[in-house]
């Protein structure tokens, strides 16, 4: 589709078929146009320049670092405040909430081995932008993914029953993750264990 609405040419591939410097233009030109219709909208977007190891070096990273991955860490940092800010003064913004969201680690461990101090503990970025909600409490929060089901809803302004859905805790609220209520090492444990409702559900059976 990049190829096809001239985002980037016909034989344009590189890290993992397109860089990020050309999805945040996409997306902008994607946001103008569905923003402009009359009903509420939902964009979503991947960005990979920091995902694997070493990161990828574009056009507008700096080489302000001796290694190549800080440099490309520190241009993906600049490239996604240029866009929030970007989106801060789109007249669709006041009615938007804006959500930034790891799905893992960085993989590089080896470089996070070489420049962390020993017994850092790493953790997933999240942040929510403009949000409808009010946590209840922010910090010292344990929880996975499966809680930001619920959590993006309420973020949005929807009214969550119970403030669970699926395995999730809408983080929002007061009421307990499983793995605040179960810990860490059990949760997991019960996380891995086969589900005959899940097989099912999922094969369509």
């Amino acid at each position: 589709t990049a190829r096809r609405d001239d985002i980037v040419e016909d034989d344009y591939f590189v890290w993992w078929g397109m860089e990020d410097k050309y999805l945040f233009e996409y997306a902008k030109e994607e946001l103008t146009e569905i923003s402009q219709k009359d009903q509420p909208f939902a964009f979503t977007m991947l960005t990979v320049d920091t995902h694997h190891i070493g990161g990828y070096i574009c056009r507008l990273c700096n080489h302000d670092h001796a290694e190549s991955y800080s440099n490309a860490i520190a241009c993906s940092s600049r490239q996604v405040a240029a866009f929030v800010q970007w989106l801060q003064q789109q007249p669709f913004y006041e009615n938007t909430t804006v959500i930034i969201s790891g799905d893992h680690c960085s993989m590089d461990k080896g470089y996070f081995d070489r420049n962390v101090e020993a017994g850092y503990q790493r953790r997933v970025y999240n942040c929510f932008i403009n949000a409808a909600a009010k946590p209840t409490y922010s910090t010292r929060r344990q929880f996975c993914a499966l809680d930001m089901f619920p959590t993006t809803l309420a973020a949005m302004g929807c009214t969550v029953e119970g403030d669970r859905l699926g395995l999730g805790v809408n983080l929002f609220s007061s009421q307990p993750t499983l793995m605040e209520r179960m810990g860490y090492s059990r949760f997991n444990t019960e996380l891995a264990k086969r589900s005959e409702f899940y097989d099912q559900f999922y094969s369509g059976q």
